[in-house]
């Protein structure tokens, strides 16, 4: 069991609050100004694509309203995976005053780094939690022969990708996983002509919250068509957001 410190975090709430004011502005940059007689510049916009982000750059995040408690009402700890959050406040003296209360308790999921959460309250009564997520080393996953019939999405398994290989042999597909990014790749090269041919290709995905990615599975039928599926779990996050 470890205690957790909590922060005052007022003046850094109003500036996001400020912030997100102009979030939508995030996507945005502006193109080159045209300008003709009689007429006034124009300043255009054009959609900008974000930069993508691993698990290693970002943060697990959650926030809680737990109601109007100072910081030094409220304590934090963290047992067993669970991030455990006790707000109480009593006004008056113990015989005559008057006590409020709240509890609450956070799943913290499997790919988060519980030893390094750290916790603060917003000026509106909302406690946010964060904590960097663990570095997973990459993993190979093997591609398995596949007999029977097409294998398709069901409420139990999901398919993540499903192309043609069949002009590469198995050995020279590669699929790994690293950070919740799927990544299939395949690498052959021939003599043709007394000319060296390299052929390739290369295709990556986030494995999305709403599947296993632990249990991944490749399978290659006899027709060279690879399915990359994997089984539907629950979304511990989306799950807690609903309560």
């Amino acid at each position: 069991m470890t205690y957790v410190p909590v922060l005052w975090n007022r003046y850094n709430q109003t500036q996001h609050d400020f912030d997100d004011m102009f979030h939508f502005m995030d996507d945005w940059e502006p193109m080159s100004v045209g300008c003709g007689y009689g007429r006034y510049p124009t300043c255009p916009m054009r959609r900008r694509r974000r930069p993508e982000t691993s698990l290693a750059d970002r943060k697990w995040t959650y926030s809680v309203k737990i109601g109007d408690f100072d910081a030094q009402h409220v304590k934090v700890k963290v047992d067993n995976g669970n991030v455990i959050i006790h707000a109480k406040y009593t006004d008056g003296n113990d015989e005559w005053g008057d006590t409020v209360e709240r509890k609450r308790t956070v799943k913290v999921p499997e790919n988060v780094d519980a030893e390094k959460i750290h916790s603060f309250m917003r000026s509106d009564g909302t406690m946010v939690l964060e904590a960097p997520y663990n570095h997973p080393e990459e993993r190979q996953l093997q591609v398995v022969p596949h007999e029977g019939g097409a294998l398709v999405s069901s409420d139990s398994h999901s398919n993540l990708m499903k192309f043609n290989v069949e002009n590469f042999r198995p050995e020279e597909v590669k699929v790994s996983c690293k950070d919740g990014t799927l990544t299939v790749q395949g690498e052959k090269q021939r003599s043709e002509d007394g000319h060296e041919i390299r052929e390739s290709f290369w295709r990556q995905m986030t494995v999305p919250r709403s599947v296993d990615g632990k249990n991944i599975e490749c399978l290659r039928d006899e027709d060279g068509n690879l399915t990359i599926r994997a089984p539907a779990v629950e979304d511990v996050e989306m799950e807690q957001a609903k309560k």
